[in-house]
């Protein structure tokens, strides 16, 4: 289990507000972390904070009232493991827009698929180059954001070289 913080639940910082984003957010929720998800559009971040509706990206489904949406990227990053699921294009950008805010010991899972186009880079090779040191693992399977959000059956598996880091995040 990750390792919760000081009188509270783990911080669960998710770094895009797609609908991916979105169902993690409801699943990291559901298992009583608390989650802060960062969306760039303004919309996003309204929608799901007033309306507890991500209603750009994953209509229809009711969000927990205690996810809580930003567009600032520096809030979002004060967690205790941040998932990023922007889409792939965008993740050597967003890691080191990461960088400046990352605290000491916060893990990273990779949540978005893809190689990077240029580099030929799988993810994690491109945030073992933005953000070296920085302890990463993996997500992802064989789902749909809908049902994830949802709660219905669905398989997700988790990587990292680091078994420790594995179980924890698991």
């Amino acid at each position: 289990m990750i390792t919760k913080t000081t009188g509270g639940s783990p911080r669960i910082g998710i770094i895009g507000g797609g609908a991916w984003g979105t169902a993690l957010a409801t699943a990291v929720r559901r298992a009583g972390c608390a989650v802060t998800l960062w969306a760039r559009e303004a919309e996003v971040v309204e929608a799901i904070n007033q309306r507890h509706e991500n209603t750009v990206y994953l209509a229809g489904v009711a969000l927990d009232p205690d996810i809580r949406a930003t567009a600032e990227l520096a809030e979002a990053a004060r967690a205790d493991v941040l998932l990023l699921v922007a889409p792939a294009q965008h993740t050597r950008r967003l890691s080191l827009d990461l960088a400046p805010c990352l605290e000491p010991g916060t893990a990273l899972v990779i949540c978005a698929k893809g190689v990077e186009t240029g580099s030929g880079l799988l993810m994690s090779e491109v945030i073992a180059e933005t953000l070296p040191g920085v302890p990463a693992a993996v997500l992802s399977g064989p789902s749909f954001a809908a049902e994830v959000a949802r709660d219905l059956p669905c398989a997700l598996t988790l990587a990292a070289t680091d078994m420790a880091l594995a179980e924890r995040l698991a």
